[in-house]
């Protein structure tokens, strides 16, 4: 009885330890780019998170969304996670273009022009960007979401569902149709 008590602890060890090394890995956009760029035709997405520090619904997505350990399967998976502070002054290279924010400390409301890009002119936070392999804006995604909520986003996004379907009808049948087989797919190349 004592060697099962035992073994049942070492499993559920084993198990807590490799759920809690399941975590996104934020890179800034351009060490996203030279990835890419290193990758080629392998390339994958972009997905950008474009923060403030002040923002509460941000921190929150980072505390409850982005720290589920599924969530950073699919993101590690399908995508280059950048994180962006929508309100840094470090210049920024881009696709070749130099990216600038016009004040000089960070502060609430100076925002970076490579925000304008990233939101499409469109500036709210949380936002999520979501760039092709060469770095061109295919979709934005505003607002604070669950993870479960997210996960649909991730995997029509990733999976490129977008070029054959609508996201109302791609939410509506995930779960009957598509999560199994991308879950699936997505724990047996890891």
């Amino acid at each position: 009885m004592k060697l099962r008590a035992l073994l049942t602890m070492i499993c559920a060890g084993l198990t807590f330890s490799t759920l809690a090394q399941e975590q996104i890995k934020w890179l800034n956009i351009e060490q996203a780019e030279s990835l890419a760029k290193q990758d080629g035709s392998n390339a994958k997405k972009y997905l950008v998170d474009c923060y403030t520090d002040w923002c509460g619904w941000c921190k929150r997505m980072d505390k409850d969304t982005f720290s589920d350990t599924l969530i950073a399967r699919i993101v590690d998976f399908y995508f280059y996670p950048v994180k962006f502070n929508t309100e840094s002054v470090e210049p920024v290279t881009f696709n070749g273009k130099v990216y600038t924010n016009s004040s000089t400390k960070s502060r609430r409301g100076s925002t970076h022009s490579l925000a304008y890009f990233l939101l499409n002119n469109r500036l709210s936070y949380p936002s999520f960007s979501v760039l092709s392999s060469e770095g061109q804006l295919l979709t934005i995604c505003p607002g604070y979401h669950e993870a479960a909520e997210f996960e649909v986003f991730l995997v029509f996004m990733g999976e490129e569902f977008y070029k054959q379907m609508n996201f109302e009808t791609f939410s509506k049948d995930y779960n009957s149709k598509y999560r199994t087989s991308v879950l699936s797919k997505i724990y047996s190349e890891k």
